[in-house]
């Protein structure tokens, strides 16, 4: 049986390789001028979050992995930041308050591997958002995504984690056209300084795609509406042929 990406036993070197920074200017900016309390969901280690709150932004932050959150916690101590953690998960989301502001950034909603608590997840979220809120969804586009769930083995990347340690990622996926998720691999190796591998691990990877004409069906049932849609981070027109992403502004129908 298919299970949900097990974070935890990447936690504590998941910042060596996910560092990426192109969305961030994207939530500053649409946060900008926002004074309320912001709900970011599924934040991991805090990519996104600390940035805006480095911008002075008021956040709670979510997510179902006590290892990633653990490191986020790190990442902040003795920070003077108004922030509250929360170990969650989205499709049950319960915080007993409602946000003019909530973020689910980098398509990690599709993380949920079953369509039924993708549409609970988005109930939860509607549930939490006030009446004239913003809710930003970004997932990428399955029609330029899934080109390299083919099956084949590639190398994400090489990764200085310190002066005597490297980590090289390589990852395999596949598309199962039957239960319409992508399944597969990635696996991590460390050497020392001397190029010999001192350590090894590998990490299932489930994830079920969203296609545009999908994502508009699952939003009735929550009450959202869609304002705006990108195709990148910079506003661009989303084309289904070769944008990676779908950026979606949505609130309270």
């Amino acid at each position: 049986m298919k299970e949900p990406i097990q974070f935890d036993k990447v936690s504590d070197i998941y910042d060596f390789y996910v560092n990426v920074d192109f969305d961030v200017p994207f939530f500053i900016k649409e946060t900008d001028g926002f004074n309320g309390e912001i709900l970011e969901l599924m934040c991991g280690t805090g990519r996104v979050s600390i940035p805006l709150l480095d911008a002075g932004r008021r956040m709670i932050c979510v997510d179902y992995s006590e290892g990633m959150l653990d490191s986020f916690e790190r990442k902040i101590e003795n920070k003077n930041y108004s922030v509250n953690l929360v170990q969650m998960d989205v499709a049950n989301l319960n915080l007993d308050k409602k946000f003019g502001f909530i973020i689910l950034p980098f398509h990690s909603i599709t993380e949920i591997i079953s369509t039924d608590l993708q549409i609970q997840a988005l109930q939860s979220i509607s549930s939490h958002l006030d009446k004239d809120g913003m809710f930003i969804l970004t997932l990428q586009n399955p029609k330029t995504r899934l080109r390299l769930a083919d099956g084949m083995t590639r190398v994400m990347g090489k990764y200085q984690m310190d002066e005597d340690r490297q980590l090289i990622i390589s990852y395999m996926n596949r598309y199962n056209e039957s239960d319409k998720i992508v399944s597969g691999f990635q696996f991590y190796e460390i050497y020392d300084a001397m190029n010999i591998l001192i350590e090894k691990r590998w990490l299932e990877i489930n994830f079920k795609p969203i296609a545009d004409s999908e994502l508009r069906s699952m939003i009735k049932p929550a009450g959202l509406e869609i304002v705006e849609m990108y195709g990148d981070y910079s506003y661009g027109c989303f084309d289904e042929e070769t944008s990676n992403f779908m950026i979606y502004k949505m609130t309270k129908r």
